[in-house]
């Protein structure tokens, strides 16, 4: 059975589009957005990079079936945390400061 492989014209290809995804963080940073979209724009540009490091140079896009079973299992349980954390976050200033209480 022939080993399933990835080329170096791909690794390049990534390589390129993960700093291309760097400079694109760099340069947000430096737009004024309103309200809490610099957290929401940060944490897609950094989901967009973490898959592609996890699919190409961690190697799970050529992985059996079993690893793909539990990346999905630990992605299901960080989207549960990261709601819990965004929700908190998110909802800090609703309830009004009350001196001495």
């Amino acid at each position: 059975m022939a080993e399933r492989t990835i080329r170096a014209r791909t690794y390049v290809i990534v390589c390129a589009v993960l700093i291309l995804l760097t400079v694109l963080t760099l340069a947000v940073s430096f737009f004024h957005l309103p309200g809490r979209w610099h957290v929401t724009v940060g944490l897609l540009i950094a989901l967009c990079k973490g898959s592609l490091v996890v699919l190409f140079f961690m190697h799970l896009i050529i992985s059996s079936r079993l690893t793909w079973i539990v990346v999905a299992v630990t992605v299901f349980w960080f989207l549960i945390l990261l709601v819990l954390t965004m929700t908190d976050y998110l909802t800090r200033n609703l309830v009004p400061y009350v001196p001495g209480h």
